[in-house]
């Protein structure tokens, strides 16, 4: 009897385990529908340069400038990145830019030069890749590519 009890327990705590994750399942979805429409209110960023969507970039101690960029999935980009104060290095973190090393740090008055193409839609986070004081750990602003 104590066996079937301790099954019977067992059993239970499976079956709510597994409906749990349903659970957790749809709230992502939830979440990852809801950040793919939080952002189409925001009209694209910078403009069209011989056929690359070209956008200036301005970083300083804590903040990026433009908050948002904005482009289309399949969008050439060329992301054109100063920096007013410190050197600051520049990451869209999860994606990769080709010939370009987020550790490079981009001095007071230089620029950075990045191309690629937005291959997927999605938002991402772009950081300050080095550190450029106290603040450094809120350099955050949004990189945003829609269908």
């Amino acid at each position: 009897m104590k066996k079937i009890i301790v099954i019977l327990v067992f059993a239970i705590f499976l079956i709510s385990s597994c409906s749990q994750r349903g659970t957790d399942a749809a709230k992502a979805k939830k979440l990852i529908d809801y950040n793919k429409k939080k952002f189409d209110s925001l009209p694209l960023s910078g403009k069209i340069v011989n056929g690359i969507r070209e956008i200036n970039i301005k970083g300083s101690q804590y903040e990026w400038e433009p908050e948002n960029i904005v482009v289309s999935k399949g969008d050439k980009v060329r992301l054109i990145v100063e920096s007013i104060d410190v050197p600051h290095g520049f990451e869209i973190e999860g994606i990769q830019i080709p010939e370009w090393n987020p550790d490079n740090l981009i001095k007071k008055g230089d620029k950075a030069t990045l191309e690629f193409t937005a291959k997927d839609s999605g938002v991402w986070d772009t950081i300050c890749s080095g550190y450029c004081g106290p603040g450094h750990g809120t350099m955050k602003r949004k990189f945003i590519v829609r269908e």
